[in-house]
C-alpha cells in the first residue's frame, strides 16, 4: 500500500537549494557492470535531483536535510544549474510505501517499516518562476 501527498513547497520550506542530478540507475547485482539507466514504460529517463531544504519543524525550529528526488526527463533537469541555485520544485510530492517482509513458513506478510521517495515533474531556478516586478509589468505595458 502506497499514497501520494502534494506538497506545497512555499509553506513547507523556507529554502530548496539544487546541489546536484545525476542518472537514476538499476540495480546491477554483478559488481563492477555497468549501470543502465532506469526509465519510465513510456522511455522517459529518469534522473534523481539532489536539494537542499530548509524548513521548520514545529518541535525543533529550524531544520535542514538534503532530499533526493525523482524526476522523469528526456534531458537533464540539473543542466545548466549551479550548485546552490535556489529552485522551485515543481509538481512536488512525497510518497510513503510500507515495507513488509513475508513470513517463509506461513506466506503471511507483516510491516516492517515504511519508505519515503520524493518526486517532482521538472525544477526549476527560483528567478525562471517568479512573477514579473512592477516596473518590469509597466515597462511591458508601454
Amino acid at each position: 500500500m502506497f499514497t501520494n501527498f502534494k506538497i506545497d513547497q512555499a509553506a513547507t520550506f523556507q529554502g530548496v537549494a539544487f546541489l546536484a542530478c545525476e542518472p537514476k540507475t538499476k540495480f546491477n547485482p554483478i559488481k563492477g557492470a555497468p549501470r543502465e539507466q532506469e526509465a519510465l514504460q513510456d522511455g522517459t529517463p529518469k534522473w534523481e535531483v539532489q536539494v537542499a531544504a530548509i524548513f521548520k519543524s514545529q518541535f525543533r525550529g529550524v531544520q535542514s536535510e538534503v532530499l533526493k528526488i525523482g524526476v522523469a526527463s528526456h534531458r537533464n533537469p540539473g543542466e545548466g544549474l549551479m550548485p546552490y541555485t535556489p529552485i522551485h520544485l515543481v509538481d512536488f510530492e512525497v510518497g510513503v510505501m510500507e515495507k513488509t517482509k513475508k513470513n517463509p513458513e506461513t506466506g503471511e506478510e507483516r510491516v516492517i517499516g515504511l519508505q519515503v521517495w520524493y518526486r517532482a515533474a521538472e525544477i526549476r531556478p527560483l528567478t525562471a518562476t517568479g512573477s514579473k516586478t512592477r516596473a518590469a509589468a509597466e515597462t511591458a505595458a508601454a
